[in-house]
């Protein structure tokens, strides 16, 4: 289904108001080195965007080519009609003759979307992803609209995140925000998983003295596997049954598990059922991440963890939670130096994600957030990025786009 709308046109769909524009300071191959660090960008995400896009472009990392994120996370407005810490009002404009006028809000927030996620998508490698969050208030829309930008074979999922009490009206109460997950590739985009504690083990068929366990596959069936895969190998059961096809694991480390006794064979004495990994209850194990995200914490405990860090009350209106974002990052399974970028960074709640990660796995993620200079976000956004950096002893570089 093709969605169609009123466009509402904005002062940078001119390329040439960019031309002699420059980021200050200036960002050049250096900004990708991983030296830098983490990167807040002060100015409207429209113009900050297609500007990256041209420094992108002249530029050639062999890790990087002329993309620039891994992962994208946005948390944009939700066109509400309310007046937050910043403007989720897109009822009324500006004409460029300065009289007001009241639009189409659905109209002028669609515009608004397309041209950031247009100007955003040069920006994400091939084997990237996008999260942009969301509620019900245009959910519909921007999965429409995000069909069209990134193409429908490339939506991933809906991930829904409880987070609290709700929102009730008088038929209802809303349990859950949205976050539309899209892959650049969706061909070249990693499977995702989650680590998930085992309690629902309860036989031991073996009378394994670690007590109760159940079998996870460990394999790809013959049929499936891939002779030329790095984990083709064969292994030999207690009976002396060989099985020889593709694994989940390395050779050196499915020995490990062969000696630790971790690989169920079958029964004695024929050993001869497909190996299977043995899970003990309270092990953590991989698995398919589900689209529901149960509350990891709710939007007040998200506000007071700001307020405390700030040292501020209500600085700034429904920050996301740290471990929501934290959440998303692992689920993708990206390289422990991926880039994560924010173009709504708000309070900057993705850097403090990123930092987390990194004390917690020894990571080298970099965050790249973009943040309008509007109402004192922008220094409240800085404010909390120069304490994270100095919490976790990261380094911090900002950078404007200058001339507009």
């Amino acid at each position: 289904m093709k969605l169609s709308w009123i466009d509402y046109p904005e002062k940078y769909d001119d390329d040439s108001l960019l031309q002699a524009a420059g980021f200050c300071p200036e960002l050049s191959e250096d900004f990708l080195s991983r030296d830098q660090g983490h990167l807040l960008i002060k100015g409207d995400n429209y113009p900050v965007l297609k500007k990256l896009s041209s420094v992108c472009k002249n530029i050639t990392v062999e890790t990087a080519g002329q993309a620039l994120a891994d992962l994208i996370y946005i948390d944009p407005p939700y066109n509400t009609g309310n007046d937050f810490t910043y403007n989720d009002d897109f009822s009324v404009r500006l004409k460029e003759t300065n009289e007001r006028s009241v639009v189409d809000k659905h109209s002028a927030w669609l515009s608004f979307m397309q041209r950031r996620l247009l100007a955003a998508l040069p920006l994400l490698k091939e084997s990237g992803c996008i999260f942009v969050a969301i509620d019900q208030s245009e959910l519909y829309a921007l999965k429409l609209l995000c069909d069209q930008i990134f193409g429908e074979e490339n939506f991933v999922n809906d991930f829904m995140w409880l987070h609290g009490k709700g929102k009730k009206d008088r038929w209802s109460r809303t349990l859950q925000q949205h976050t539309l997950c899209y892959a650049r590739n969706k061909k070249k985009l990693r499977a995702f998983r989650e680590q998930e504690q085992t309690s629902w083990a309860t036989r031991n068929a073996d009378n394994d003295p670690r007590g109760n366990w159940f079998s996870g596959s460990i394999s790809f069936s013959e049929k499936r596997s891939n002779p030329k895969h790095k984990n083709y190998y064969s292994i030999t059961s207690p009976s002396g049954k060989v099985w020889t096809r593709q694994w989940q694991t390395d050779e050196n480390h499915m020995k490990e598990l062969i000696a630790d006794k971790r690989i169920f064979w079958g029964n004695p004495p024929l050993y001869d059922r497909v190996p299977r990994l043995k899970i003990f209850n309270e092990e953590e194990t991989e698995v398919i991440p589900r689209n529901i995200i149960e509350p990891l914490e709710t939007t007040r405990s998200a506000q007071q963890h700001l307020d405390s860090l700030l040292g501020e009350k209500g600085a700034f209106d429904n920050p996301k939670p740290v471990s929501l974002i934290k959440h998303l990052i692992k689920i993708t399974c990206l390289p422990r130096d991926a880039v994560i970028m924010d173009f709504f960074a708000g309070s900057g709640t993705s850097l403090e994600a990123v930092c987390e990660l990194n004390a917690e796995d020894k990571g080298h993620r970099r965050c790249i957030l973009v943040q309008k200079d509007e109402n004192k976000i922008f220094d409240l956004c800085k404010k909390r990025c120069q304490r994270i950096c100095l919490k976790y002893g990261e380094k911090l570089t900002f950078s404007s786009l200058n001339d507009l």
